[in-house]
């Protein structure tokens, strides 16, 4: 029998705990966009310290070193900080999960499998979600700071990111589509462990293997297709910087590590791709149909 929540307790669930925390969550986000700034910086730093050396001016290291300490203080309290939000998180959100769907008649299993999901999902707002950060920051970053060594790659670098969304648009959607498969088999698991028929379990093991095993294959074709188009780019980046004249060895490697910082990050698109298509299907999965 489904016992609604009432008037007035919409967050009182798992996804309304979730809402509450959204502030302190912000909060860790925006240390991770700090961190992020500094990472970026690190490249010119260099690049400025190499040439410092180069022209006899050794003062030019320090701006490395202020943003390096920088980097340590606020890297330092972040993980501290996130550790605690997070791990309180997953355990009031699993322990909403459980009150309310059993309210609602679910299944054992599928609870089980839902509180599973729960985990992920936090597991992806704790460590994936600022990877991701740092993935936009890191392309949009890199992309600013090559254009201002040099336009021409910097345009190379940006044009490269056409052809990659475009097979990541394409591939997200078949992912999409098996991630809500494996979802929905991976939520029968303790029924299946429960029966005694080892064919069942046969099949169900099976089924996961088949759903995962597909889900790989298009994280690799959509890998192998950008690295051919990234392989390109970066070839004409790193001919630009080794014939432009009157270059200083410290802006040649601020080049190089800025289209390769570029091609690093696009390396991590076809799996969050595949993330996100799984938690927008987890959210339905324990999102309340009161």
């Amino acid at each position: 029998m489904n016992t609604p929540n009432p008037l007035g307790q919409k967050n009182d669930t798992a996804l309304g705990a979730l809402k509450q925390r959204r502030l302190p969550i912000a909060f860790t986000y925006s240390l991770s966009f700090v961190e992020n700034l500094f990472e970026l910086a690190y490249p010119w730093a260099m690049g400025l310290a190499i040439n410092g050396l180069i022209i006899g001016q050794p003062s030019l290291i320090w701006p490395l070193v202020a943003i390096w300490l920088a980097h340590i203080a606020v890297g330092a309290f972040r993980q501290l900080y996130d550790t605690r939000l997070f791990s309180r998180l997953n355990a009031k959100m699993g322990t909403k999960t459980v009150r309310d769907q059993r309210q609602d008649g679910v299944s054992v299993s599928e609870i089980t499998a839902r509180v599973e999901m729960i985990e992920e999902l936090i597991e992806f707002l704790e460590h994936e979600m600022p990877i991701l950060l740092a993935m936009v920051v890191g392309l949009v970053g890199s992309l600013v700071f090559l254009a201002l060594y040099d336009v021409g790659s910097g345009l190379v670098m940006l044009a490269l990111m056409i052809p990659i969304l475009a097979i990541n648009a394409i591939t997200g959607v078949r992912a999409y589509r098996n991630n809500v498969a494996l979802n929905s088999q991976w939520e029968k698991q303790v029924e299946v462990i429960s029966d005694r028929r080892p064919r069942r379990w046969h099949v169900h093991f099976g089924r996961l293997a088949k759903w995962r095993i597909r889900l790989s294959d298009l994280d690799a074709t959509s890998w192998s297709l950008a690295q051919l188009f990234t392989l390109v780019a970066v070839i004409i980046v790193i001919h630009r910087a080794a014939t432009g004249e009157g270059v200083l060895a410290g802006d040649v490697f601020a080049v190089l590590s800025y289209a390769l910082r570029v091609e690093q990050n696009l390396d991590e698109v076809p799996s969050f791709v595949q993330q996100v298509g799984r938690l927008v299907d987890i959210r339905r999965r324990i999102q309340n149909s009161r």
